[in-house]
């Protein structure tokens, strides 16, 4: 068993307290930040308090200086640029992760951006006032009391405490400065919660922030399934094809060049798969050709490369919209594909039933097939193997969940069925009929 070397936890507590000196650096650079916007606000509050000496007697003084004090400082803070800018602040000097709100912004979220943007010059301001006098402050009477000189800081302390005795006065600097030390400590340690509160999204929109990345997933999970049911079609009927030309290319080099000819079908069907699934990742398109004529040519191809197929629909085929339409073709290519990988020699029976309208509607799928001798055994039912990693099955059973309808495979009677019922209409898949 390893353990761990006093050199290995040097090392990571040096790198610990790296971590620590460069958030603590971050969150001084975004204080100083707050401290210069807090600068023009404060020669504007020495206006307003010369303009209460100077214009005492005139009654509309007072009123007007807080008028212009307050729109100096509501002006900025509600635009939505300010608050962007607030926002990368706090994502590279405090680390946090904030989104950018999508949507229209409400009242809510300007007052909170308000309020943070308050935050910031307040927080800035104690710690310029911090670093310009109360530190010096604190320095000035350390050295006179390491030095015993208390006594010669009375001009000093009568200045800033005037009626107060001069190691009074020195206690209360003092202790007013390690105060406001601590204040400034305490909120720097919060500025990362409070930006969070004030500039993170609100509840509606972490819920939209949710929404989207669930389309977003929805969207990859659906690239994964069309990319495995199509290319992975074409590779497994390529891979059976090419086995199979190779056994035969010295005894029965005809049927090794059919056998080539079809794995070149394989590929050209593959790069025309591979095009629509692309396009998906562009912008959403119409199928290509009515659901019928599809079926009918993914059972040739079936059957040009492999065993017997045959195809069944009842209904019509063009009240499917297009969505149900483009699953079910998915559904019947990974069902013949995974036919023609476990039970190459068993003839496949295709049933589609379409029942309704293009308003409302659903349609049930079957697909069967003999299971390979080698699994077969009397009446006993047992389970086709399945090869390491396989996603077909559970990608079909993705598909179906999404449309609001089911899905089963398993062996029955010597048989494997793969049924399915995709509904469309009321709140389930809208669209198109698949023409």
């Amino acid at each position: 068993m390893g353990h761990t070397s006093s050199k290995d936890i040097s090392s990571n507590q040096t790198g610990s307290n790296r971590a620590r000196l460069s958030a603590a650096t971050r969150a001084a650079v975004f204080l100083m930040i707050g401290g210069l916007l807090a600068v023009p606000y404060a020669a504007v509050a020495l206006w307003i308090v010369q303009l209460w000496r100077l214009a005492a007697a005139n009654p509309l003084a007072v009123p007007s200086s807080l008028l212009i004090g307050a729109g100096l400082l509501a002006v900025p803070s509600t635009l939505r640029v300010m608050r962007t800018l607030e926002r990368t602040a706090a994502n590279e000097l405090l680390g946090t992760a904030l989104e950018e709100p999508a949507g229209t912004t409400r009242l809510a979220d300007v007052a909170r951006g308000a309020l943070w943007f308050l935050v910031h010059l307040l927080s800035g301001a104690l710690a310029v006032a911090v670093l310009v006098f109360v530190l010096p402050t604190l320095a000035v009477i350390a050295f006179a009391a390491f030095g015993g000189g208390i006594t010669s800081l009375e001009a000093f302390t009568g200045q800033l405490l005037p009626g107060v005795g001069t190691v009074a006065a020195a206690w209360l600097l003092a202790a007013a400065g390690m105060g406001a030390l601590a204040l400034l400590v305490g909120v720097a340690s919060q500025l990362r919660v409070w930006a969070v509160l004030l500039l993170g999204p609100s509840e509606q929109a972490k819920l939209a922030i949710a929404e989207r990345h669930a389309r977003e997933l929805a969207r990859r999970n659906g690239l994964a399934r069309e990319l495995h049911d199509s290319i992975g079609h074409a590779l497994t009927v390529t891979t059976l094809q090419a086995a199979a030309a190779r056994r035969l290319l010295a005894t029965e080099p005809d049927k090794a060049a059919a056998s080539m000819a079809a794995v070149e079908e394989a590929g050209r069907a593959a790069l025309e798969e591979l095009d629509y699934v692309l396009g998906i990742l562009r912008a959403p398109t119409d199928q290509p050709g009515p659901l019928q004529e599809r079926l009918h040519e993914l059972i040739a191809r079936h059957q040009a490369t492999g065993p017997p197929a045959e195809l069944r629909l009842a209904g019509d085929p063009y009240a499917v919209p297009d969505t149900v339409a483009a699953e079910l073709f998915r559904m019947v290519q990974e069902g013949l594909s995974n036919a023609a990988k476990h039970a190459p020699e068993s003839a496949c029976t295709v049933v589609v039933e379409v029942r309704g309208s293009p308003a409302a509607g659903s349609l049930g799928l079957l697909l069967s097939n003999r299971l390979p001798t080698a699994v077969r055994s009397g009446a006993r039912d047992l389970p086709l193997p399945r090869t390491a990693g396989g996603r077909g099955l559970a990608g079909l059973a993705e598909r179906a969940v999404l449309l609001g309808g089911t899905f089963k495979a398993g062996a029955s009677g010597g048989m494997w069925h793969l049924t399915a019922e995709l509904p469309w209409g009321g709140s389930g898949t809208s669209g198109s009929a698949g023409r």
